[in-house]
């Protein structure tokens, strides 16, 4: 007898091919047969007629190392239909951690998305290895699938330090990098607008990527700068992919600010080159114009020296909060000035922040802020860093429509959110998320293939399944197809919505009617079932 029977759908097996009309079996967590199931038995049976049965989405970028664990409903992408999602992005990462530099990656990922929480954070454990161990223990409703954090890396041995790896440290971070990879990593990214990435050169990131060659990790790349320099950028990112010998992998490809949109023909021209070369180039994107980050990275790469301690320690001095002024309005080669990006200070606005005092400055731009304050906008911005150590986190506007269009439409995109499972109630319901957390592949299937018809079903489904699937070697996964595991998701095309938008941001996506996770029925009739089947994912070499 089966365990459950999928039937009455319209099939999108996530290789891009047609649909077509057949029933799916499940027994244990893998699918047992695909056709005509009209007379197989059942536990129970998901009527998906009028429904599109798809492979359950992958995320391919995500920053929710630490909130699936902190609340394992993973609600905001269970209810956008995802069954896996990919952490570790960005260089930002939650491990591996030596112990006289904990209090450092602490410090750190609590200026960024990742451990922008309400709590106070606690990584109980050292090694990549301890960490997914963890999720395994603590399972989430969602897969969990890593890759290693340079950031996390070069922090563990060099903490914040400005300064060329000497050779010892070269060497211990190579060594690293070989631990995460054989502890289960699929890749390793790096963040180059992040501090300590952006105080890694060429050569050094060359040297450490060239270690995940051995398990075909990928390069996976927040690249050095997104907006005036991006093609400069890209182009040190495939570099680095050519000289290690691994695939590059480009995280969220856009165009950041109006000096460089209407450009994106050109900046993928660049990829497919890299790809006729022999460079095996991918990239993922989020479908919105709007991005999201925390607001110490308006910050110049030299004022986080030491840490976000010295970082605080210089805002509070007036000589440095002159120089860090100067800094942003006069720019830095090769640094990506977010400030100067958006274009103005009323396109930065302030999304989430910890202390209750401040609240109230949530949903403002910089310049309401500075206006209700009183000051200019430097000194606002200073002063509430100050005020928050950190922890502050913005949405920029700073994107064109008609790029956004043009990427998503390219055979090698991907889909990510860039955003961390969030909630409408309990811990995660903090703040005000981008929409992104909730809504990405609602919006994909609405505005880009029901709407705008620029992606068929088909095609829209394979970049949240199987390519990212294939792309980070996660076996038997993103195909619908016998002998794979159960990771499924109906849907209704016609009614296919993401609620969530940046006035209201905390609402869940709608015309998901099922999604089950390695075989375990998680949503069902559009309800959370309080299932947890999530797994932790490798590599298959």
């Amino acid at each position: 007898m089966l365990a459950i029977k999928i039937i009455k759908g319209k099939i999108a097996d996530g290789s891009g091919q047609a649909c077509y009309s057949a029933d799916i079996g499940i027994s244990g967590d893998r699918i047992a047969a695909v056709g005509d199931l009209s007379a197989a038995p059942a536990r129970e049976t998901v009527d998906a007629s009028g429904k599109i049965v798809a492979p359950g989405f992958i995320d391919m970028h995500t920053h929710s190392d630490l909130s699936v664990l902190y609340d394992p409903h993973a609600n905001s992408k269970i209810y956008d239909g995802v069954t896996t999602e990919v952490v570790g992005n960005c260089g930002i990462g939650v491990a591996p951690i030596a112990e006289p530099n904990r209090q450092l990656l602490v410090d750190y990922l609590g200026t960024r998305m990742i451990g922008n929480l309400p709590v106070e954070i606690d990584l109980q454990w050292s090694s990549l290895a301890e960490y997914l161990a963890y999720v395994d223990a603590h399972p989430p409703a969602v897969n969990v699938t890593a890759l290693l954090a340079q950031g996390a890396v070069r922090i563990a041995v060099m903490g914040f330090e400005k300064t060329a790896p000497s050779e010892a440290q070269l060497a211990a971070m190579q060594a690293l990098v070989r631990a995460g990879m054989s502890d289960g990593a699929v890749g390793f990214s790096t963040g180059l607008i992040y501090m300590p990435g952006e105080f890694s050169r060429t050569a050094e990131l060359t040297a450490v990527t060239r270690e995940i060659k051995p398990w075909n990790g990928v390069y996976v790349t927040h690249i050095r700068n997104e907006s005036d320099g991006v093609f400069a950028a890209l182009d040190e990112a495939l570099a680095i992919g050519r000289d290690a010998g691994v695939p590059v992998h480009i995280s969220h490809l856009k165009l950041g600010g109006k000096a460089v949109w209407g450009r994106a023909a050109e900046l993928l021209g660049k990829i497919e080159a890299a790809n006729a070369a022999g460079v095996d180039t991918s990239f993922d994107l989020y479908p919105y114009t709007v991005g999201m980050t925390g607001l110490a990275a308006c910050m110049p790469p030299w004022a986080f020296a030491g840490g976000v301690g010295e970082l605080i320690g210089r805002l509070q001095d007036k000589a440095m909060r002159l120089k860090i002024r100067d800094s942003i309005e006069t720019g830095i080669p090769g640094w990506q000035n977010m400030a100067k990006a958006a274009g103005s200070w009323d396109k930065i606005v302030i999304t989430t922040v910890m202390g209750e005092e401040h609240k109230r400055l949530e949903g403002k731009s910089v310049a309401e802020m500075a206006a209700l304050q009183g000051k200019d906008p430097y000194t606002a911005i200073f002063d509430l860093l100050v005020a928050e150590k950190g922890r502050v986190l913005i949405v920029t506007h700073m994107m064109a429509e008609e790029d956004v269009a043009a990427f998503i439409r390219h055979p090698s995109a991907m889909i990510g959110s860039d955003g961390m499972s969030a909630s409408t109630e309990g811990l995660m319901s903090f703040g005000r998320p981008h929409p992104r957390a909730f809504g990405t592949r609602a919006r994909v299937l609405e505005r880009y293939v029901r709407e705008q018809k620029l992606l068929s079903i088909e095609e829209a489904v394979k970049k949240m399944s199987y390519l990212p699937a294939a792309r980070l070697g996660l076996e038997r996964r993103g195909l619908l197809k016998e002998g794979y595991y159960a990771d499924i998701v109906v849907f209704d095309p016609e009614t296919v919505r993401g609620k969530a938008t940046f006035a209201d941001p905390k609402q869940y996506s709608v015309g998901f009617n099922a999604v089950i996770v390695n075989g375990k029925l998680v949503l069902k009739n559009g309800v959370h079932q309080e299932v947890y089947g999530g797994r932790v994912l490798k590599r298959a070499i």
